[in-house]
């Protein structure tokens, strides 16, 4: 038994903190809104205000709804928005506590987890392993769990599956072999393992061929090889990185 008046200071507590956070999501989705290289330093800056000002559960919490809601779309996200969002996540990981990019890592995983199980026909899987992929790319996760990713696709080997190991690929595989060649390697036997094994209708697709063409390149460290693969956004972001992030 709750008191008739205990419950309703409660009720204008509870009116109040859906307020409160109503409005932080206004100011979060505002800044979200906005994001782009050139204002990455002003909008970085006014999230992190925002960190101090408010309880981190609940900027956590705004903050990685907002992304995954602007991110985690049914139609393939553009790759610099993508990298810019992924971006602030990484500035705030590191100047604010690395709760945040756990917070949001782990959202993500378990997305992931749910849409690759499921016969969904957008671009969901994609965007979510292409925010994992810059995740990586921005120092907030390790090569462990690409690697761990990489072998779970391996061993599923549907076409669905060899798309993302080719994006992955092709987004993080030079990084990955700078960071565990062995590791990489190993990926690579496996993936012939499961290729030569594989039913021949699935075996004759060029997507296969290119797939195992792609990571002979990975392991030849031969970038030419990989059509479409630019690092220079990446590295230009990165540059922007260090010049955010406070060492402390």
């Amino acid at each position: 038994y709750i008191p008739p008046q205990v419950r309703k200071v409660q009720e204008t507590l509870d009116d109040k903190k859906r307020e409160e956070l109503g409005r932080l999501k206004k100011m979060v989705n505002g800044l979200i809104n906005r994001l782009s290289e050139p204002n990455l330093p002003s909008i970085s800056g006014q999230m992190e205000d925002l960190y101090m000002a408010n309880s981190r559960k609940d900027m956590n919490e705004t903050l990685t709804d907002i992304l995954m809601n602007a991110c985690v779309t049914a139609v393939a996200m553009p790759a610099r928005l993508m990298m810019e969002h992924v971006l602030l996540v990484s500035i705030l990981h590191h100047n604010v506590g690395v709760e945040v990019g756990a917070h949001f890592l782990e959202a993500v995983v378990k997305k992931f987890d749910e849409t690759s199980k499921s016969d969904a026909e957008g671009k969901e899987c994609e965007n979510l392993i292409a925010l994992i992929a810059h995740l990586y790319n921005f120092h907030v996760v390790h090569s462990l769990l690409i690697f761990d990713i990489l072998k779970k696709l391996v061993s599923a080997f549907t076409e669905k599956e060899i798309e993302l190991i080719l994006f992955l690929l092709k987004n993080v595989g030079f990084a990955l072999r700078k960071d565990d060649a062995l590791a990489l390697k190993e990926l690579i036997t496996e993936a012939q393992k499961k290729a030569n094994s594989a039913e021949k209708k699935l075996r004759d697709q060029t997507r296969v061929r290119f797939m195992l063409e792609t990571m002979l390149a990975l392991r030849n460290n031969d970038m030419r090889k990989i059509p479409g693969y630019d690092p220079e956004p990446v590295e230009k972001l990165r540059k922007l990185q260090r010049t955010l992030v406070r060492t402390s």
